[in-house]
């Protein structure tokens, strides 16, 4: 497989169709983030889409020292960030996200509606509590547990120590688990 940074070279020589490669090679990854971030499917495409674009205008900026992945995550990160500032995305949830889950698996739906809406009530208080953390919390938890970014990586992304990313990790876990209990039904 040909190197992401071999397509770089050849965006910022003038090739087009070499940061189309890239935006298949990366998408899914860009998005995966953005949902996270921002908790909504159609917010989340907006910012992966607007993340590929502000990357494709700055893509003369990519200094070759990290991988093209992690410059592309900090890109969406930024993105995103901007995108909550813009929007009142902390207060939306995974109802689209859900709706679209049942119009695409309606077997299963049909089977098993009870455990469907279980997992949606679980999703949704998840995304509920995951929003109510402080950014950097949601940024680590993001990366680390929906990316699955090993620390090493979220440490160069986010330019901080794996000290730093561990510590913010398990702040995030402990008060994300204080807000999903907080959240519960007594």
């Amino acid at each position: 497989m040909i190197p992401d940074e071999i397509y770089v070279q050849k965006t910022i020589e003038g090739d087009a169709e070499a940061f189309n490669e890239l935006v298949q090679r990366h998408h899914a990854r860009i998005y995966g983030l953005a949902y996270r971030m921002l908790g909504n499917p159609d917010d989340a495409s907006d910012a992966a889409q607007e993340a590929f674009l502000e990357a494709y205008k700055s893509i003369q900026s990519f200094q070759f020292q990290s991988k093209f992945v992690t410059w592309m995550y900090r890109v969406g990160i930024n993105v995103c960030q901007q995108y909550k500032r813009k929007s009142d995305a902390r207060n939306r949830t995974l109802t689209s996200y859900t709706k679209d889950l049942r119009d695409r698996e309606g077997q299963y739906v049909n089977h098993c509606p009870d455990r469907l809406l279980l997992k949606t009530e679980r999703d949704q208080l998840i995304q509920h509590a995951i929003s109510q953390l402080p950014s950097k919390q949601q940024i680590v938890i993001t990366l680390f547990y929906m990316q699955q970014l090993k620390y090493r990586e979220i440490a160069e992304l986010l330019d901080c120590s794996e000290g730093t990313v561990a510590s913010r990790l398990n702040t995030a876990v402990r008060n994300l688990k204080s807000k999903l209990e907080s959240l519960q039904p007594h």
